[in-house]
């Protein structure tokens, strides 16, 4: 039986073939059948043949404590239980193979599993159960994808779902640029989407109440906010009042340049300054080596004085008044 990896890189390269789609997978229902062209009646007549077909109340089945989405928003759950509620589930949840306790862990669907879960009128959720292993990269990938189909993740649960994918390609030996291609993204966008994780939470609550899920402005207002927090915190006020004179995208862009301008020009000051430390001045008093050796000689009328200082030797020839001289200097230093 292939693997979700070997369906995975099947499916994508069919799409990729015809054209379609930037070679997304579109729904968990195109990795759990052949391809893309299984319909949903399939899929569950497929899975009830197989065994795999589940029908059970919601208690039987826990959420992936490992799902990228953590927030759910209420509002569209409700929603969900409605349609439900009138049209039946009309399509089954991904579930993993029993556990110890009997629970199956969900995979997929489990916003229709939330959804169900608080209904009086739908008392069981109908489940796919996997089949064969699926590795964590590709079942995070699935979920990633899935959860962006459905209702787009979160910027910050978006961003450790990516920083989770990073992690895992690097444990294999790949580097951030393979796990940009798994997740069908620029390596610059899976950066960002990193960056933000040490943001200020005055900018990732931003994304945790769901007031923005704008990456862009996010990361701009993450590195503002590393020389100018104040400015930030004062810019995210005045939109959030009303107050913002331009949207929240130019006004984050204008922020970041400035902050990365004075940034900048921090740093040539600094490079400046060191550049234009005053040099020591220069002694005017000589300096001093220790003679190893003097001799005085006369040759013929002249005196020589020959000084050796190390292994080099210097002879100067020195009139008698110069010698008369020295020999006072010498007499009267000895005397003190």
């Amino acid at each position: 039986m292939a693997s979700m990896k070997d369906k995975l890189a099947a499916h994508k390269k069919k799409k990729a073939e015809t054209g379609e789609a930037g070679a997304r997978v579109e729904s968990v229902s195109e990795l759990l059948g052949a391809g893309g062209d299984v319909d949903v009646a399939e899929l569950v007549e497929k899975a009830k043949d197989e065994g795999r077909l589940l029908s059970l109340p919601a208690g039987e089945f826990i959420p992936d404590p490992n799902q990228p989405r953590k927030t759910f928003d209420q509002e569209r759950i409700d929603e969900l239980r409605i349609s439900i509620e009138a049209n039946g589930q009309l399509q089954p949840i991904l579930v993993g193979s029993q556990l110890s306790d009997g629970k199956y862990p969900i995979i997929a669907g489990e916003r229709r599993w939330r959804a169900i879960s608080e209904s009086s009128a739908v008392g069981e959720v109908v489940a796919i159960v996997r089949s064969g292993d699926v590795d964590e990269l590709h079942l995070l990938l699935m979920q990633i994808d899935e959860n962006n189909q459905r209702e787009q993740i979160p910027a910050i649960e978006n961003a450790m779902a990516m920083k989770r994918v990073v992690d895992i390609c690097k444990s294999e030996g790949k580097d951030q640029a393979y796990a940009a291609k798994l997740l069908n993204v620029s390596p610059a966008q899976v950066s960002k989407h990193i960056a933000l994780l040490g943001a200020p939470s005055v900018v990732t609550e931003l994304s945790v109440h769901g007031e923005t899920q704008d990456v862009e402005v996010l990361y701009r207002l993450s590195k503002a906010s590393e020389n100018k927090p104040e400015e930030v915190a004062e810019l995210i006020d005045q939109w959030r009042s009303g107050e913002l004179e331009t949207n929240l995208r130019k006004a984050s862009k204008d922020l970041a340049d400035e902050a990365r301008q004075e940034k900048k020009n921090s740093k040539d000051k600094g490079k400046g300054a060191k550049a234009q430390k005053p040099s020591k001045p220069e002694s005017t008093e000589p300096k001093l080596k220790k003679a190893s050796g003097v001799r005085l000689g006369l040759d013929k009328d002249e005196f020589t004085l020959t000084v050796e200082v190390g292994n080099k030797k210097l002879s100067f020839r020195v009139d008698a008044d110069s010698v008369v001289s020295l020999k006072g200097d010498i007499d009267k230093n000895w005397r003190d």
